[in-house]
């Protein structure tokens, strides 16, 4: 599948998937994993109109590049693996973490990532699950649930418990 273009970040809005945003509410600081491919259209669009500076990791720099032109100035834009990023990370946190992967074998590889998307995050974690896939052992101290996203697709939901 091709990636998509879109020349202003109102177009990225306009195509934006359902997302947990009431969620975001509060948050100053986001990590969108996985970031690039529909540039932040199912998650970062909505980081930004929630006003979180965010930082945005993704393998392919030339569609980070496209997105550091259409997100705001303080936002960051960093070429690198997730997983390699968030194993260099373990131990900095950020308000709220989205890990949007294609679905297939990397959407099961980050679903038994979820102990390390949710030691970056203090209060909430979103993660691509499908359908036919079961909900996945949750770390304590972390509650799920499922927001739809599309017609097999949802965001499994991890919001940190006191």
């Amino acid at each position: 599948m091709d990636a998509v273009t879109y020349p202003t970040l109102e177009h990225v809005a306009m195509e934006a998937r359902p997302y947990p945003a009431h969620l975001l509410e509060g948050c100053e600081s986001g990590l969108v994993l996985f970031a690039a491919a529909f540039l932040g259209h199912n998650d970062a669009i909505h980081f930004a109109e929630a006003g979180i500076t965010t930082t945005c990791i993704d393998a392919d720099p030339a569609r980070l590049e496209e997105m550091a032109d259409l997100y705001p100035g303080q936002w960051r834009f960093v070429a690198d693996d997730a997983w390699d990023f968030a194993r260099r990370h373990r131990g900095d946190q950020w308000d709220a973490v989205s890990c949007d992967t294609w679905t297939g074998d990397l959407m099961h590889r980050s679903l038994a990532s979820l102990d390390l998307w949710c030691s970056l995050a203090r209060e909430v974690v979103t993660v691509t699950i499908t359908d036919d896939v079961e909900t996945p052992n949750i770390p304590e101290p972390w509650t799920a649930s499922l927001y739809p996203r599309s017609e097999r697709v949802n965001w499994l939901v991890l919001e940190r418990q006191p």
